[in-house]
């Protein structure tokens, strides 16, 4: 597969990872069951995996090189955790992270101007902070230990997912490798319609523009 549909099939998986997560969470909540529950971790967790996974295919190229590097596990197709994918990628392009959108509006032909949201989905040190926080709900609790917070952890996840979905929902990644500098413009919905991407070019070095809504 290229690199855009690798990005759209993790964002698809991501997508459904987060159904599923919701999904098991529903049934924790009408049985108090605890598997249930470490269940929706699971999940949640594989889909920020997907995310993390999504962002190396536009940097591959780079990422690549910087991971060869590496004196443990140099080679990148072995690797699956999140927060050490987001720090190898940030220093070949620290414009890696899914950057919101709103809808976009046409404002001159052949022209389209997106807007950001101030709020409302899950910011990287928000989504670095929260893939280490289920790292702990993933093994089995130790009898000597202290509580984990279980009961509060179940309550803060629809949030998390919910900001999640909206992260994805319409977004852009910007590139800028050796084949291709411009953006990816992707929607991620949540009704069950497949991702789908635009890729705009840049004819040499560039920069984008958004605007904020209040």
């Amino acid at each position: 597969m290229n690199e855009p549909t690798i990005y759209l099939d993790k964002m698809a998986e991501a997508i459904r990872r987060l159904d599923a997560s919701e999904d098991y969470l529903a049934k924790h909540h009408e049985s108090g069951n605890k598997f249930e529950l470490e269940s929706a971790v699971l999940q949640l967790r594989k889909a920020m995996e997907a995310i993390a996974l999504a962002a190396i295919a536009p940097n591959k190229q780079q990422y690549a090189a910087i991971r060869s590097k590496a004196e443990k596990s140099p080679d990148f197709r072995t690797d699956w955790a999140a927060d050490a994918i987001f720090l190898a990628l940030n220093k070949v392009n620290a414009d890696f992270y899914p950057d919101p959108l709103l809808r976009q509006t046409q404002i001159a032909p052949g022209h389209w101007h997106f807007g950001k949201p101030l709020n409302g989905y899950m910011k990287r040190k928000n989504f670095e902070a929260l893939y280490k926080r289920l790292g702990k709900f993933l093994h089995a609790d130790n009898p000597w230990g202290q509580d984990k917070g279980w009961q509060q952890f179940a309550s803060d996840l629809p949030d998390a997912i919910t900001k999640i979905r909206a992260l994805l929902h319409k977004h852009r990644t910007i590139i800028r490798a050796p084949d291709f500098e411009g953006v990816w413009v992707v929607d991620a919905p949540s009704d069950g319609t497949p991702p789908r991407m635009i890729r705009a070019t840049a004819q040499g070095p560039f920069t984008t523009k958004l605007e904020f809504n209040k």
